[in-house]
């Protein structure tokens, strides 16, 4: 008889077709002797993905792709991917970034825990780039800190117990974003604090174009502010008005140094977005979080 999954390696995927090989290498090349599992969960691709997650097939264990294209979104595909997964711990990653080579074996350590969290390091163009995506030097973490409420941890190096993910009910898919901070509020809520594992690395791949960064730190901006209208009921603080206030105004200030500067444009950007995301949640969820 087969040994049962251990653990389930799920991937949402959609469009991935250009960055899906170089994870899916990366996962090839573990060394973990345990019975594990890739579950790639397309959601709805025009491009090949699927056609490249073939080409793995015998160099990966168990490795299928599922249809989870029934509801745009990578919390639907993560839920469908988890639900038809037959693993006892389902590891979370993504589609564009890159695990290191140990990662599995460092996850699979901590997987005693109900839910557990690995870190980032954020890859540029070239591999340990230390100013990529916003322009400047980032401390990556794989647990963010509460900010006077609850932890969290992002979604594309989480690990979960079957029974906690049961439990929650999956990742909220009405979220516009902050979905990955959710689940882990969710979590908290329930009594299971997050684990770190700061060793399990994944390299992380921030936004190639100001549009793409523009478009993802809007999302954020709106989720935060969505965030707070969910939450606010069970303790979680509304953001400081003086404070946006001062963020606005480094905003506007600094735009003529973004303009002249391109050192300065995509960090600029990002802070504009998150803004302009905060002010339009804000009026969409009927809160004030700006």
């Amino acid at each position: 008889m087969p040994a049962a999954v251990e653990i389930s390696v799920i991937i949402p995927a959609y469009n991935a077709g250009p960055s899906i090989e170089a994870q899916l290498e990366a996962l090839a090349a573990q060394d973990w002797d345990g019975a594990w599992e890739v579950v790639v969960a397309d959601n709805g691709s025009t491009d090949d993905t699927v056609r490249r997650v073939a080409r793995w097939e015998g160099a990966l264990p168990k490795l299928r792709v599922i249809d989870a294209s029934a509801v745009r979104g990578a919390s639907h595909a993560r839920n469908a991917g988890a639900h038809e997964a037959n693993g006892a711990t389902l590891l979370f990653v993504d589609a564009d970034d890159v695990v290191a080579a140990d990662w599995l074996v460092h996850m699979a350590g901590a997987a005693r825990h109900p839910l557990f969290a690995g870190s980032l390091r954020e890859a540029g163009e070239f591999d340990g780039d230390a100013c990529a995506g916003l322009g400047r030097a980032t401390r990556w973490s794989g647990v963010l800190g509460s900010a006077g409420f609850l932890d969290a941890a992002a979604s594309n190096n989480l690990g979960v117990s079957r029974a906690l993910w049961e439990q929650i009910g999956g990742f909220r898919e009405t979220l516009v974003a902050g979905e990955d901070t959710a689940f882990c509020w969710d979590a908290q809520l329930l009594g299971h604090r997050i684990y770190r594992v700061p060793k399990a690395v994944v390299l992380y791949r921030m936004r190639s174009s100001l549009r793409q960064l523009w478009r993802q730190q809007y999302q954020w901006g709106v989720g935060s502010a969505q965030l707070y209208a969910v939450y606010r009921s069970v303790g979680a603080p509304r953001p400081s008005i003086s404070g946006a206030l001062v963020r606005w105004a480094g905003v506007l200030v600094s735009a003529p140094v973004a303009v002249f500067r391109p050192s300065a444009r995509r960090e600029w950007v990002g802070r504009a977005a998150r803004r302009v995301g905060r002010l339009v949640g804000s009026m969409r969820f009927h809160v004030v979080s700006l």
